[in-house]
């Protein structure tokens, strides 16, 4: 129900978190464009779909529509249309799932394969659609799928964001085109502005192209002032509206799709949530000729949101086939699943020759600055503990904490450290684990007698005291400050 009522108000654009649907008739209309589309293909050639790409293990088509075939019922009889349409196109590109072979990056087309469908996460739990994570430890539901070749893995650190996969039969029926980017920003031609502004009889303040295609087509938008007041009356859409154009020229043809927004009394218009007033630019990723004319595969990026479908030009229009406005999740943290904590209380016990007490409370960690969580566990009565590392998402215990023991965190300049300390009379141990990439990549190790280095070593090599000491000069100092903000493992 719940993902219901999300799917139903993104539909009614009653929320600017999701971009409003491009025509400005009823549903009616907006699902005449999409069977057209569909009618035109047959079916028979599946449309390029969308991966979501965080790293070569995280290749997903995420799911924005429930698996089964949704049926009509007096919760979701207004909105029943528009769900089993966009089930549709869900259902068309998961009965079609191994033929997607191809994945576009930058200008070439590598080969991948699928692996398989994910719909439950760690802790076998369902998950939602249409929400896009930020972390690769975060799974989604979905379609997923790998690299053929190792080759071909970008070698780029972040390779993020949506990533146009083709199916074989769509590749061998079109030509791709060449798109490129300006090198700065510039307006959209001065000729086409003025024709825009006399049509809707709007005021432009904006415009911006956004790409080139093909050496012939430019592809842009123009943002209008003020309150589009010749937008047809809606009743699911009962508000002041403003105006933008996505536009595609093509010598002295021109093809718009009409993009409203949210005007409201103050004078401010709106299209995405957190936009500034500002219409966000439409990328186009891939762009092709096809029987029928220009087909563009389009990402919509706003600050919370990702919207991803496919344009035609026909007929002095661009129809939208939009897939999904996704739900750009920000600021998550990473669930801490049943297993891990379960291998985790494991190792902990197994380096304990004492107290079993188990670990209660747990809070994250941001040592080793590579966008992978350091966890620190305690036991309820806080005098154990211990620090782990995922590599790989399997957790390694890197050190231990007792009540005669201190837990310093460091990081700095890309390295995290921990450093544990035992004081015992004039006697002192330090041993310090050196973190880069979420593994120990050093482990160093001293006993102090009275402020005199007595004994040390680095990754069990010896070390004079003047080695010692100089290892010591030239590791990270900067402190990292934790808080008291531990959560409990039981908490749900």
């Amino acid at each position: 129900m719940k993902k219901l009522m999300i799917l139903a108000i993104c539909m009614m654009g009653m929320t600017v978190g999701c971009k409003n649907k491009g025509q400005v008739a009823d549903s009616d209309a907006d699902s005449t464009v999409v069977d057209s589309v569909l009618a035109e293909l047959n079916d028979t050639t599946p449309l390029p779909m969308f991966l979501y790409y965080l790293s070569p293990q995280y290749m997903q088509m995420v799911y924005w529509a429930d698996i089964e075939e949704p049926q009509m019922n007096k919760d979701n009889e207004e909105y029943y249309a528009e769900i089993h349409r966009a089930w549709g196109l869900q259902d068309m590109f998961t009965r079609n799932a191994a033929g997607y072979t191809k994945m576009k990056i930058d200008d070439k087309w590598v080969d991948i394969k699928y692996i398989g469908e994910l719909l439950k996460n760690p802790d076998g739990e369902v998950m939602y659609s249409g929400e896009l994570h930020g972390r690769a430890s975060i799974p989604s539901p979905g379609l997923q799928y790998a690299f053929v070749n190792n080759k071909d893995i970008p070698k780029d650190e972040y390779f993020g964001g949506m990533q146009v996969v083709a199916h074989k039969d769509y590749l061998s029926s079109r030509k791709q085109l060449k798109i490129e980017s300006p090198q700065q920003e510039k307006p959209m031609p001065k000729t086409i502005v003025q024709q825009m502004e006399k049509r809707y009889g709007m005021k432009a303040t904006r415009s911006l192209v956004c790409s080139k295609i093909d050496g012939r087509y430019t592809q842009g938008f123009i943002q209008f002032a003020g309150e589009y007041k010749n937008a047809p009356k809606d009743p699911n859409r009962n508000y002041k509206k403003a105006l933008a154009l996505e536009v595609i020229t093509d010598g002295d043809s021109i093809y718009t799709e009409e993009q409203l927004g949210y005007y409201d009394e103050e004078g401010n218009s709106t299209w995405n949530a957190d936009d500034g007033g500002e219409y966000c630019p439409t990328f186009i990723l891939a762009a092709f000729e096809g029987p029928k004319g220009l087909e563009l595969c389009y990402s919509h990026d706003a600050p919370e949101s990702i919207t991803v479908g496919m344009y035609f030009a026909r007929n002095g229009k661009l129809n939208a086939v939009q897939y999904e406005c996704y739900h750009s999740m920000i600021d998550e943290q990473t669930p801490l699943w049943k297993k891990d904590i379960a291998q985790m209380q494991k190792l902990f016990q197994n380096s304990l020759k004492g107290n079993k007490s188990p670990l209660t409370k747990y809070q994250f960690l941001y040592l080793d600055d590579d966008n992978i969580e350091e966890i620190w566990m305690r036991t309820e009565d806080n005098r154990r503990g211990a620090v782990f590392t995922f590599k790989d998402r399997k957790p390694q215990l890197i050190a231990t904490e007792d009540e005669k023991s201190t837990l310093t965190f460091i990081s700095e300049k890309g390295k995290g450290c921990v450093k544990v300390t035992h004081e015992e009379g004039n006697f002192t141990s330090m041993r310090l684990f050196i973190l880069k990439g979420s593994q120990v990549v050093e482990r160093f190790a001293l006993q102090d007698l009275d402020g005199e280095i007595t004994d040390a070593e680095l990754d069990g090599k010896t070390l004079t005291k003047w080695e010692a000491a100089d290892y010591l000069d030239k590791t990270p100092s900067q402190v990292y400050t934790t808080g008291d903000n531990f959560i409990n493992i039981n908490e749900e």
